[in-house]
Formats: C-alpha cells, sequence, structure tokens
C-alpha cells in the first residue's frame, strides 16, 4: 500500500471513529422544531443526530432548554455532513434548514473560526463538511487549513505518522483550491510554506512568487517579500546541487561556493561542492570539502565513499581500504562498497583480498555489472 492509499485509510478509520460519536433521538410526526420566530413541523418519525457529549450537556441543563437545543441538533447535522455523506437523512435535514431560513455554510465558517486549539478535531469535521456542502477553491482552502492546524497539533506532541497523514492532506487540498481557481492568492501563500519545510525551495520560490503578483493584501505581501529574500540562498543551494546531479559541475560551483562564507557549518553544502570538484577531476580539493563534511557529520556515509573514491584517484589506496572499512562497519551489506574497497586492495598489489571482497560482492547481487567487471580484472592478477 502507498502513502496515499494508506492516508486514504487513516482517514477512512478517522471519519469512522467521529461518526460512532453520534447519537440520534427520534422525533415523532409533527413534532415542532423552532429557530428565532421560524418553526418547521416534521412531516414524518426523524432521527436528529446529536453527539455524546452535547446530549449530556443538554440532559445536564434540561430544566433551562426544555430538552435538545437546536444549536446542538445542528451541530450532530454537521458531524453528519462531515462523517457520513450517504446518511440518508441529509436531505430532510438540509429542507428543516432550509424551512427554518438557517444558512448551514455560514454557521460551519464562523464556528471553525471560533474554534480554540482544543477543538482540532472539530475544525476537521466542520472542514469536511464545508467541502461535502459544496467543493469549490474556498471549501478546498478552509479543509486543508484545519487539516493544517491539526496535524501541527500532532507535531508538537510528537505524533508523527498522524502528523504527516493530516499535513499532506492539507497540501494536496491547497492544491485542488489552485485547480478550481489559479489565481487563488491564499493557496499560493500557504503551499511556498509547505514547500519550504520541506526543503523543497524552488517550488517554494514559484508559489511564492505566483503570490505576489495574486495578492492585495499589504501585510502578507510584505511577509513573503521578506520570505523570498532570505529564501534566495537556499534556492541558489538547490539549483547548484542539482546541476552537479546533471553532471554541470562549472556551473554549479558558480552557485555553491558564494554560499560558503554563510554557510561553513553546512555539511550539505560542503558535500555536494566536493562533489562538482570530483566531477571536474580536482580530486585534492574534493578531498577537502569531503574531510570537512566528516569533521561536521562523522561517518557521513557518502561523504566516507566519495573520500575513498578521491584517494583511489589520488594512488592513496591504503587510506581508501581504510575509509570503505569504516564504510563496512556502518553499512555491512553494501555491495557498492565492497567492490570499492576491492579495487583499492587491487590496486595496493592486494589481490587475494581484493578477491574476497569481489566474491562478497556478487554473493549480495550475482547480477551486478561493475562487481562483474572487477572480477574479470582480478583474474588477470592470479
Amino acid at each position: 500500500m502507498n502513502n496515499k492509499d494508506k492516508r486514504k485509510e487513516f482517514f477512512k478509520k478517522y471519519f469512522e471513529k467521529k461518526r460512532d460519536d453520534i447519537f440520534f433521538i427520534t422525533i415523532k410526526k409533527d413534532a415542532s422544531i423552532k429557530f428565532k420566530n421560524l418553526e418547521y413541523i416534521t412531516k414524518k418519525e426523524m432521527p436528529v443526530p446529536v453527539r455524546a457529549e452535547k446530549l449530556l450537556d443538554d440532559i445536564k441543563h434540561q430544566s433551562d432548554s426544555e430538552g435538545i437545543t437546536i444549536n446542538n441538533i445542528i451541530d450532530g447535522i454537521i458531524c453528519i455532513q462531515g462523517t457520513d455523506i450517504s446518511f440518508p437523512y441529509l436531505p430532510d435535514y438540509h429542507n428543516m434548514l432550509k424551512k427554518l431560513n438557517f444558512e448551514l455554510s455560514p454557521y460551519i465558517m464562523l464556528c471553525i473560526n471560533k474554534f480554540d486549539d482544543n477543538r482540532n478535531d472539530d475544525g476537521v469535521i466542520y472542514g469536511k463538511a464545508l467541502l461535502n456542502i459544496s467543493e469549490n477553491e474556498k471549501s478546498c482552502f478552509v479543509y486543508a487549513s484545519v487539516l493544517e492546524k491539526r496535524g501541527m497539533d500532532k507535531d508538537a506532541k510528537n505524533i508523527e505518522e498522524e502528523s504527516s497523514n493530516f499535513l499532506e492532506e492539507a497540501h494536496s487540498y491547497y492544491e485542488k483550491s489552485l485547480d478550481y481557481d489559479e489565481k487563488f492568492a491564499l493557496a499560493y501563500y500557504k503551499l511556498g510554506y509547505y514547500y519550504k519545510l520541506r526543503q523543497q525551495y524552488v517550488k517554494a520560490q514559484a508559489f511564492w512568487s505566483k503570490h505576489q503578483e495574486l495578492d492585495d493584501d499589504a501585510v502578507r505581501i510584505e511577509e513573503i517579500r521578506n520570505e523570498l529574500k532570505s529564501l534566495q540562498v537556499y534556492v541558489d543551494y538547490e539549483n547548484g546541487y542539482n546541476l552537479v546531479l546533471k553532471d554541470q559541475p562549472n556551473e554549479a560551483l558558480d552557485l555553491l561556493l558564494p554560499l560558503v562564507n554563510e554557510f561553513s557549518g553546512w555539511w550539505n553544502l560542503l558535500f555536494f561542492i566536493g562533489l562538482a570538484y570530483r566531477q571536474l577531476g580536482d580530486y585534492k580539493i574534493a578531498e577537502t570539502y569531503f574531510e570537512n563534511v566528516l569533521k561536521i557529520h562523522e561517518n557521513q556515509k557518502e561523504a566516507l565513499s566519495e573520500l575513498g573514491l578521491c584517494k583511489i584517484c589520488r594512488g592513496k589506496y591504503t587510506e581508501a581500504n581504510e575509509l570503505f572499512t569504516t564504510l563496512l562497519n556502518i553499512d555491512p551489506g553494501n555491495c557498492e562498497v565492497f567492490c570499492n574497497r576491492a579495487v583499492a586492495l587491487l590496486y595496493n598489489g592486494q589481490i587475494d583480498r581484493a578477491k574476497e571482497d569481489i566474491e562478497v560482492a556478487l554473493k549480495i547481487n550475482p547480477n551486478d555489472v561493475v562487481a562483474l567487471s572487477i572480477k574479470e580484472e582480478i583474474e588477470k592478477y592470479i
């Protein structure tokens, strides 16, 4: 099951559980339900939804309210709307509210805005109800906002898996709001923060740049203008390492090297600069950067591997062997590392040990092309 399917299953169970909190009180035919100066007379026997906690509250204050209050009936209707869209009496509830001249969507919005941090689950249910009444850019955005709030609350409590589900669902609905209206500024505002949090700085910049074109709120515009300024160095970093991955080291270094003075303790930056120099064949300079990575992040596997390869290229076979041995202590089943150590041993004249390493590599992956080619090379010396 992929992450999207797992998230779908999570929310299915989440809303089913919330649905189980709802009780039903049967109202007889010809019963009167009043709201302000209007009255609705039931035309048939009808179950009215009320949440358990609200029902108990009504019972405690029955002498004051003479039964279930209209507010708690409306709360129950909203909860059914949010948790069970196929419930057969929903059309009857909507007809009742129409007769009472009660507009559900504005009321849901009012409640969501008033909910405190102790009612984040209510926010999600009310947000889903709003979405189920009418799905558009605004209802998608509101639902995304309450999901995000619940996700951040779970994150603060270190409930990581649930937090991830809420935040990823929020992201999908922020994106969906743009499917309905590609000029919806608030979605760009939120999505910029989403991608910044996930260190996708180029995408964050793109969404915030679009936000600047569309929003008319001076406070938000200034806020995002400042965010864009501080984001630029991270954008340069992301563009730089992508150029390294595309094997364009000179262009990458133009972007990455100016960042070193400000971010000399950022091992990721130093790693990609080292990788760019290795691509250029400047192995001595590359070594320095990989060594600095290891000073910051001891036993960083990729840096150990790249430093070992630089040592081989510079004829420092014993040092390379030591680095790959350290790496195998961290990652003992890595076929690639056994291959690299075999090469270091081969060039250092340790043929038998090189043969042992390549045999281990082929046990791990019998079809590994690199291991097979190294085996052929070793056999020339036997």
